[in-house]
């Protein structure tokens, strides 16, 4: 079939106590042009490009590639090769989820492809099983704020509209963290007590976004399982957390693995709020740059050339 171009937004996910479940999708973009050809191939344009410094596969191993013939698997079609070219202004190694994005563009664009024989369930799936978990590819198939849970039949997600009056306030640092190193950290069991509190938290976070609550997310926006452990590996987290909420975050979060830091805010403070993120992060020795952004309410999307 002809060309085709897909955007995939960003994603930030967990936010604090929603381990491997919750996520938003963020207005920062990977965009995927593809175009017949005898083999398959990536052409890494825009962030990390020309040198693609970042380490990005260029041939059959790319993500992108890996997801499209997952998806041609799934659907039990045969799916010709392609040529790619791959801008991002994803940073990658951030937690702001560039690897689920190359994910869900190549499972997106493979259905388009091919006719679009699978549903989104489907594709959340096989996205789902690449990355290896569902609340990254949720977020950035879905778009908005998501919940993933797995099933005995592959991951649910449901999309909630995000709180128009709040912001994203992102403090992003230049140094990257590998997500397996994130990980290794973790350990394999929790108390109940700690597992109890971010059952409870979680909860309370989904009735503060809701409800417009920041009262109520300032409380609900804390985690036991996996940030106090990832906080030895992102030098200052505790600093620029606390500098987040004195400035007047409702609350904040570690982005995914790292090292990123999220925090939601009402919009008059939100430059106030990253401000006082890169001066905290400033005084520790870390350095970054921050940005304020609406949740991005699309999704994945396709548009033939």
């Amino acid at each position: 079939m002809g060309e085709l171009r897909v955007r995939v937004p960003a994603s930030s996910a967990n936010l604090g106590p929603g381990f491997d479940s919750f996520a938003i999708a963020l207005p920062l973009l990977a965009e995927f042009d593809l175009r017949p050809a005898r083999a398959w191939s990536v052409n890494v344009d825009g962030d990390g490009a020309p040198e693609n410094d970042d380490g990005i596969p260029t041939g059959e191993d790319n993500l992108f590639i890996v997801s499209a013939r997952a998806a041609a698997e799934a659907a039990a079609e045969t799916l010709g090769p392609h040529h790619v070219t791959q801008r991002s202004a994803i940073p990658v190694g951030r937690g702001l989820g560039s690897s689920a994005a190359a994910i869900v563009g190549g499972v997106v664009a493979a259905n388009a492809l091919m006719g679009e024989p699978l549903d989104r369930r489907t594709l959340l799936r096989v996205a789902s099983e690449v990355e290896g978990h569902a609340d990254n590819v949720a977020a950035a198939l879905y778009g908005a704020f998501t919940v993933a849970l797995p099933s005995d039949d592959g991951p649910v997600a449901t999309r909630i509209s995000f709180p128009r009056a709040w912001r994203i306030c992102l403090f992003i640092p230049r140094e990257p963290l590998a997500t397996e190193k994130a990980r290794a950290v973790l350990s394999a069991n929790v108390s109940r007590a700690d597992a109890v509190f971010n059952i409870a938290h979680a909860a309370a976070l989904l009735a503060a976004v809701l409800r417009s609550d920041g009262a109520l997310l300032s409380i609900a926006m804390v985690d036991r399982l996996h940030q106090p452990a990832r906080a030895q590996l992102v030098t200052g987290l505790d600093d620029i957390i606390a500098a987040a909420r004195g400035a007047g975050a409702f609350g904040a979060a570690l982005s995914g693995a790292g090292p990123a830091v999220v925090a939601f805010a009402p919009a008059r403070l939100a430059v106030r709020v990253v401000a006082a993120m890169e001066e905290a992060a400033h005084a520790v020795g870390t350095s970054g740059r921050g940005r304020v952004v609406r949740v991005r309410a699309a999704g994945a999307q396709v548009r033939r050339a």
